[in-house]
């Protein structure tokens, strides 16, 4: 029986789950499959292409929870950019998987950008700008999860500070920890500069 798209990307999701991405390759996934590899290169013909459907399949949960349309647009950009991380980070080294993905293919990756321009679009920005602007937010995104898939655990938190020769960075972190702040506050902090720099710049 062939193989179908979905069928690799499935079994490629629980390889990467199990193994990580640097051990994920088109030969395992067909070995997983039961088939020899060129079996899959009908489908993907590199890497890349298997992790562009890997990417359309980690984020295409993400569409169906955008906000409403009517939703202002600062609020409709924080909770989109949620929603894309909490995708991303629910499933081992995810953001990588969809750095540099071709959006021809994770459509879902790309659906998510199309929406974003359509909301700062009708939020004055000219459409030019409004391209540029849902760049930087996915952009923003896609490199923050991937940072805070690098991160130590909490229970090591302490321990890394303790041994950063920055002493103000240094005692800005041991407050932050002290003060019970979790990656996602870290997040919506940084989202928020992000987003108050765009409505700094919108057109009037």
């Amino acid at each position: 029986m062939p193989i179908s798209v979905g069928d690799a990307v499935r079994a490629a999701l629980a390889l990467l789950e199990a193994d990580g991405l640097d051990k994920l390759t088109v030969r395992r996934v067909a070995t997983e499959l039961g088939v020899k590899a060129p079996a899959l290169y009908w489908h993907f013909t590199n890497k890349r292409a298997l992790l562009d459907h890997m990417a359309d399949a980690i984020v295409a949960p993400v569409i169906a929870q955008l906000p409403a349309p009517g939703t202002p647009w600062l609020k409709w950009l924080e909770d989109a950019g949620f929603a894309l991380r909490a995708a991303l980070l629910s499933h081992r080294d995810g953001p990588r998987v969809a750095l540099g993905a071709d959006l021809r293919v994770a459509r879902a990756l790309g659906e998510f950008a199309e929406r974003t321009v359509e909301v700062l679009h009708r939020a004055g920005f000219p459409l030019a700008d409004a391209t540029r602007a849902a760049g930087v937010l996915v952009h923003f995104i896609l490199g923050r999860a991937v940072e805070e898939q690098t991160m130590p655990d909490r229970s090591d938190e302490v321990a890394v500070i303790s041994t950063i020769p920055f002493p103000l960075m240094a005692r800005g972190m041991r407050e932050r920890h002290a003060a019970g702040t979790t990656a996602a506050d870290n997040f919506r902090y940084a989202l928020g500069i992000l987003l108050a720099g765009l409505n700094a710049t919108r057109p009037t």
